[in-house]
């Protein structure tokens, strides 16, 4: 596998996977329920960050849209289109007749 043609090779495959062997069985445990929890939390957090990352740049990076230019004449009529409300009430007395 690794130089297992020659002496030294045959001899370093043996050692490591005795010592892979030994951490798996031995020193390989199943995580904590917290442990899982704490990086999940983390991991959601940073796909967040990067999301957030991402639209910010790519809204600072947006052309900008047109303005659209109106007639003068046209803006009181939009304006009443607006708040027709305000246009149909009364003017208010002031005398306090």
């Amino acid at each position: 596998m690794l130089f297992s043609s020659s002496k030294t090779g045959h001899f370093a495959q043996i050692l490591t996977s005795g010592l892979l062997g030994d951490v798996v069985v031995n020193q390989l445990t199943p995580p904590d329920p917290v442990v899982i929890q704490q990086w999940g939390s983390m991991i959601i957090q940073f796909l967040v960050a990067g999301v957030t990352i991402w639209a910010t740049i790519r809204k600072a990076l947006q052309k900008p849209e047109a303005v659209v230019k109106v007639p003068a004449d046209v803006v009181p009529v939009i304006a009443a289109a607006v708040v027709p409300s305000a246009v149909s009430l009364p003017a208010a007395d002031v005398t306090g007749e």
